[in-house]
This record gives structure tokens, sequence and C-alpha cells, in this order.
């Protein structure tokens, strides 16, 4: 079986335009490696990230393998950064998704956005929209301003 990776993924997504009403939020980032990482957040100040790898073992599927998770205290911010780590370790866990990209527009209103709909639960969200294709310098200049560590 071939496994490829589906260029429309790639990118950082956050569950912010779909957030209306609840108490957290998600994103995921998905490189053009195959590489990639997860976090969520609540209102209270809790938070975890996640390292993990993906593929396509077909078309319109993804499968993300988690490889190492930690939890915590979360500083404000969009992903949050761990300021205070409680559990921290290797993680297993596979969660393997149908998935679609396309344009939305989110029930609170707004611009439509690009947006990545998974059939299953990914954190906290099935639905993500797009920040940026260049997460990894997005988020190196974020947390430069916030005096925080890179992201994994």
């Amino acid at each position: 079986m071939l496994h490829m990776w589906d260029e429309n993924l790639v990118g950082l997504w956050d569950s912010g335009p779909y957030d209306y009403g609840v108490m957290e939020s998600s994103w995921v980032c998905l490189r053009g490696d195959g590489t990639g990482w997860s976090a969520w957040a609540n209102a209270a100040g809790g938070a975890s990230l996640s390292q993990l790898t993906w593929i396509c073992p077909h078309e319109g599927q993804v499968e993300l393998r988690y490889t190492w998770t930690a939890s915590g205290t979360g500083s404000p911010g969009a992903p949050p950064a761990l300021i205070e780590v409680d559990e921290e370790g290797p993680d297993d866990t596979l969660v393997r998704t149908t998935f679609a990209v396309s344009m939305d527009t989110p029930f609170i209103g707004g611009p439509p956005v690009m947006t990545l709909h998974f059939e299953e639960s990914v954190e906290c969200s099935h639905r993500y929209g797009l920040l940026t294709r260049e997460a990894d310098r997005l988020l190196a200049r974020s947390r430069q301003e916030q005096g925080s560590p890179s992201a994994p």
C-alpha cells in the first residue's frame, strides 16, 4: 500500500472559527514531511500538547499516530505554550478518520475560511479553520514575541 500525504492538509489549523459558546479550543499542525502536533486548551488554563506523525493511507482518509503527549498549565495564546507540565510521556493513540477540505462559513458568521472537516473528533473538534500553510515560521515568531519556547 502506498502511503502519502495530501498537500491540502498541510498547515496550522485552528478550531477557533467553530468555538462559539465552548470553553475549549484546539489546534492541529500537519507538516509536509508527515510530522506534526496537536494542542488543546481550556478557559481554566488547562492545556495539552502532543507530537504526531500522519499519513493518508487512502484518498480522503488520514491517520494521526501520536508519539508523545504532555499536559498541564498553558500560557495564554493560540496555540498555548505549556508553562507547567503535570504529566508527559509516550503516547500510542491512533486516530483514523475521513476528512474533507473545503471553503466554509462558520456558524457564528464572519468570512468564509478554508476548513478541515474530520469525521472523528481530533482533540476537541471536528472542524478547523486554516490559519496558515507556513505554520513553523508563524509559531516561531509568535513564541519569540511571547518569550516562550518553540512548538515541537
